[in-house]
């Protein structure tokens, strides 16, 4: 049976067919729209050509798999689902050249249709990609879909999606999206049984050091529309030549088995796909320059020395080896420098640090430039949720000190807080993860047991200073999340009187935030201000019945309905700012 044979015998489309026979033709044309044809001499011609050319532009793939991974060996036992992150239109390519590189596994890859455009669309559909639309509001396209997804696992193709329905524009996991999981689960049910093995689906980490698309990617974060994919696009491949990208990183995790749907699917669904997302999430690496950013951003004076540099790398990187934070390989002891050496010499060559020689003081510094600060976040944020937790506990650490927490409940509701506040920028882990990570820095940090948590409440004041100095290279990493929350509220504070929307909402709150950074009052990080972010902060204020919202996508407005929640609110993210800014000066002349 042939590949469009296959297709029509999905059972509903095939029932959907005999009731509506006038809709075949359109059918057939959808299928010509989806179909991904992987021809392995295309992909060997296009390997060849990147080994030959985009060696000038990027250092190679580094790709890490669990012992034993055998992808080939693999696909014969199993349906392989691959569910990688998605950075960058470069990661179709990144995928396929280091996996079938590898084990000469032809893989079916998910694109979006926008990327159907001459002459590169008919490049990618031999590579193996299939397109698919943004929306399914035709009930034609939807089932003619499905049906290409069956064929895919009756042909016992190996399928690749981007779980996340997109690419991230901050950096940051976007949640998972469940409609092609949910159709993979749902037309296996409908292969025979002779037909059938066991679902594995594959989480796949993906970082680049650094991403073709960073510019156009910082203009929407500003609030710029996103500009739809063209063939002249294409040419400004040659100005990227000028750069160099760097690595980029594929981390494969544990697979993820599954052997049947039990109870009910929706939620089925929504639990394997967080599954997935959870394993890229705790695979994600820290890059070398992902480290770098980090460091550069969250420094308060804007500049430092390569020792500064290399002492916080130090920190965190020990950090990381103490919680099992991955890391990259070129962060190891014995290419460390080199490593940190090279990601700085990228970040001054594609002019996103500045150097800076003082006679004077015969000291070299680097600082981020100003207009490239929020290119640098996309890196920092790729690994800033492996630090929450130290983060949390920073945030704590002068409240403590001033003696403000007294009780282990109000230590527990304070970091709860503080969980509740990130919900809408990070997918948090369980809140007794977070709670058990608070535990075991506690215990390295002062080298004694605890039973639990509460017992921190006894600590003497040295030993506080010793959990600050343990934490204290991340005292700032959050401030711009917090300082971006305090923008969202004052601008709806600005706004109380009447109903608003979105775009009023942010042209205001981007008002408010250039008037705060030239009189440097709350607001002292240039990146505070992103679009996704100023969103988010809407989602979080309705959660605290702050504000509510009202109407439908396309009439959508906001209104404040409890003005002294938002005066606290203000307060409070005002206290948090200082504190996190003043802390690290505080226990630092302490230690």
């Amino acid at each position: 049976m042939d590949e469009v044979q296959t297709i029509l015998a999905y059972p509903k489309l095939k029932n959907y067919l005999a009731e509506n026979p006038h809709v075949r033709e359109q059918v057939l044309s959808h299928i010509e729209e989806i179909r991904g044809n992987f021809n392995p001499k295309v992909v060997k011609s296009a390997i060849r050509f990147i080994d030959a050319t985009f060696g000038k532009l990027y250092d190679g793939v580094n790709l890490e798999v669990p012992q034993g991974f055998d992808l080939a060996a693999l696909s014969k036992q199993y349906h392989i689902v691959l569910v990688p992150n998605h950075q960058s239109h470069a990661d179709y390519i990144a995928l396929t050249y280091v996996l079938f590189g590898v084990y000469e596994v032809p893989i079916y890859i998910a694109g979006g249709i926008n990327l159907n455009i001459f002459p590169i669309g008919s490049f990618f559909r031999n590579a193996g990609a299939f397109f698919i639309r943004r929306k399914f509001n035709d009930p034609v396209y939807k089932k003619t879909f499905e049906a290409y997804v069956y064929y895919l696992l009756r042909s016992e193709k190996v399928v690749e999606f981007f779980f996340e329905g997109g690419r991230s524009r901050t950096g940051k996991l976007l949640p998972p999206k469940f409609g092609l999981f949910q159709m993979l689960l749902e037309t296996h049910c409908y292969l025979e049984a002779d037909e059938k093995k066991p679902f594995m689906f594959i989480p796949v980490a993906l970082a680049h050091e650094h991403i073709p698309e960073e510019k156009a990617h910082a203009k929407e974060l500003g609030g710029a529309k996103k500009e739809a994919e063209k063939s002249t696009q294409l040419f400004k491949i040659f100005k990227l030549f000028k750069k160099r990208l760097g690595t980029i990183h594929v981390r494969v995790s544990t697979p993820i088995i599954v052997e049947n749907v039990e109870g009910d699917i929706k939620k089925f669904t929504q639990d394997l796909a967080f599954k997935c997302f959870n394993s890229v999430a705790a695979a994600m690496p820290v890059t070398p320059s992902s480290l770098l950013a980090l460091i550069v951003l969250d420094e308060p004076s804007g500049a430092m020395t390569w020792k500064n540099i290399k002492d916080r790398a130090t920190e965190v990187i020990d950090f990381c080896r103490a919680f099992n934070i991955p890391m990259t390989p070129s962060l190891e002891d014995n290419e460390l420098e080199e490593s940190l050496t090279k990601a700085l010499n990228l970040f001054v060559a594609n002019k996103k640090v500045t150097v800076v020689y003082r006679e004077k003081l015969r000291e070299t510094f680097y600082s981020p430039r100003s207009a490239a600060r929020v290119e640098l976040l996309y890196s920092k944020n790729m690994i800033l949720h492996h630090f929450l937790v130290p983060g949390f506990i920073n945030s704590s650490l002068m409240s403590l000190f001033r003696g403000e927490i007294k009780t282990p409940h109000e230590l527990t509701r304070f970091l709860m807080e503080r969980r509740k506040e990130f919900k809408y920028e990070f997918y948090l882990p369980p809140a007794k993860a977070m709670i058990q990570m608070a535990l075991k820095i506690v215990q390295m940090s002062t080298d004694r047991e605890f039973a639990s948590l509460d017992k921190s409440l006894d600590l003497s004041n040295e030993e506080l200073f010793k959990i600050a100095n343990r934490v204290k290279v991340f005292s700032t990493a959050f401030v711009n999340i917090y300082e971006a929350y305090y923008i969202a509220c004052s601008a709806v504070s600005f706004l109380a009187d009447k109903e608003f929307g979105t775009e009023e909402y942010i042209s205001v709150a981007r008002d408010l935030f250039e008037m705060e950074i030239e009189h440097s009052r709350f607001v002292h990080y240039p990146e505070s201000f992103n679009v996704p972010q100023i969103k988010s902060a809407l989602d979080y204020l309705q959660n605290m019945k702050i504000i509510e919202r009202s109407g439908d996508e396309e009439t959508l407005s906001f209104k404040l309905i409890d003005r002294k929640k938002l005066d606290e609110q203000i307060e409070k993210l005002i206290s948090t700012i200082n504190d996190e800014l003043a802390i690290n000066v505080k226990f630092s002349s302490k230690l």
